[in-house]
């Protein structure tokens, strides 16, 4: 048998890295992310990481546009072309309970006081952006274009509080209100 080519394998150490990363961010934050941690998490070794990773902000950086991209598939995924707005937020809301957007967030307060973090947050927060007003405009597209960015832009912003609430009270059925009060706002 023989051994994929060495680009491959170069491509499958960089997503295990990634992938490390992401659940080292879960489970210690950002403030906990070392690059021990994440070479464990990893299952990787040393000089695999560093070859492919010089420092911990190279890491962090590289993690935003994997929790962006995924976050972005799994919207595409979940979004039916026939749901109605409410199951569509709906599914919305629960990708952001997963702990992909977790680690999103921890990475976003990171970038309050890092600017190199904040700029590579941007790109991927943008295309995020797009991925949900994508899926939400053909449901709610007789909106005026501004009325719809402040509905798409709105959600988001609720959408990460109600994720950061849930640290502290998990409470699903409350979400699912609030959630509702804000479509019916818009009707």
């Amino acid at each position: 048998m023989t051994s994929p080519p060495r680009q491959e394998r170069a491509v499958r150490t960089r997503e295990k890295i990634l992938a490390g990363a992401v659940d080292v961010l879960v489970e210690y934050g950002y403030a906990g992310m070392t690059m021990q941690r994440v070479q464990a998490a990893a299952g990787v070794s040393r000089g695999a990481l560093t070859h492919h990773f010089g420092s911990m902000s190279e890491i962090a950086v590289a993690a935003v546009d994997y929790i962006a991209d995924q976050q972005a598939a799994e919207i595409r995924e979940a979004v039916i072309a026939d749901a109605s707005v409410d199951a569509t937020v709906q599914m919305i809301h629960q990708i952001t309970r997963r702990p992909t957007f977790l680690a999103g967030l921890q990475l976003w307060l990171a970038a309050r006081a890092q600017p190199e973090l904040r700029s590579a947050l941007q790109p991927g927060a943008h295309r995020l952006l797009g991925q949900i007003r994508e899926a939400l405009t053909p449901l709610v597209g007789d909106l005026p274009e501004d009325q719809l960015a402040v509905f798409v832009d709105g959600l988001l912003s609720l959408l990460r509080g109600l994720a950061i609430g849930a640290v502290l009270r998990d409470r699903p059925e409350r979400e699912a209100q609030v959630l509702h009060a804000w479509i019916s706002a818009f009707r």
